[in-house]
């Protein structure tokens, strides 16, 4: 028994680890051909992603044929792949998830990008911070802010100071100035305004700079409130009407 352990511890010694061969020409060529599969699928998805960005510039429902665009074209892979010298013989499981994966966020960003301004204008002008500075018949200012009061459900006309009824008469002395802040992610085309209905003539707001527009008016103008609406307008032809929820009471 002896014998046969010092023969086995023996063996043991002289085992020496070999690791496999390493074939760099082969590890080139895999790498290199996934590259190429890479750089081919996101260019592919591209077109794709530019052309179903294109088609839903024609209208907004035929977004559902740019989905269709998706599928079909991660569907055409295995077919393209052969023209385009592709070897696809020892694909994976794992390949084709990543081709398709490739194929899938490139179309999506493409897509996306061709839904945003330079390349398209679906969103509508944007008008915030709207505010009402009256001067009274002595000189003094005051501002009255359209903001969102959560105790009282919603957005009203606040006033910075005094109080909101007593602020503006039907006066030629009052001078009131509607400013609002008006942002699109394209061209503006427009902003106007209309005094007392949605349905009066709309008059240009003048530009004021940093987004802001204005307009001026004196308390004879007006009867016993002041309700105003603006329309902005971009150069793709979206609209948006900001329309208080209430008005502001003027005193006679």
């Amino acid at each position: 028994m002896a014998k046969k352990r010092k023969k086995d511890k023996v063996e043991q010694e002289e085992y020496e680890f070999r690791p496999p061969e390493f074939d760099e020409k082969e590890f080139l060529r895999k790498e290199l051909r996934d590259t190429k599969t890479v750089l081919f699928t996101i260019g592919y998805a591209a077109i794709f992603g530019i052309v179903a960005g294109l088609i839903a510039q024609v209208g907004i429902e035929f977004i559902a044929l740019g989905a269709a665009l998706l599928f079909a074209g991660i569907l055409s892979l295995k077919f393209i792949y052969p023209y385009m010298k592709v070897d696809f013989s020892e694909f994976t499981k794992k390949n084709w998830a990543g081709s398709v994966a490739w194929f899938f966020f490139t179309f999506l960003a493409a897509w996306v990008l061709m839904f945003n301004y330079p390349f398209a204008d679906f969103a509508d002008p944007q008008v915030t911070e709207v505010t009402v500075w009256v001067t009274n018949d002595v000189g003094n200012v005051t501002a009255i802010d359209y903001k969102n009061v959560p105790e009282r459900g919603g957005y009203e006309w606040v006033p910075r100071w005094g109080d909101l009824g007593t602020l503006i008469r039907s006066d030629a002395a009052y001078t009131i100035n509607i400013t609002a802040r008006v942002a699109d992610n394209g061209e503006l085309a427009n902003v106007m305004i209309a005094i007392g209905s949605p349905t009066a003539i709309y008059e240009v707001m003048d530009s004021e700079g940093e987004h802001r527009f204005g307009y001026q008016l004196t308390g004879d103008q007006l009867d016993l409130s002041l309700m105003f609406y603006i329309r902005a307008g971009d150069d793709a032809g979206n609209e948006k009407i900001f329309m208080p929820r209430t008005s502001i009471t003027v005193s006679a």
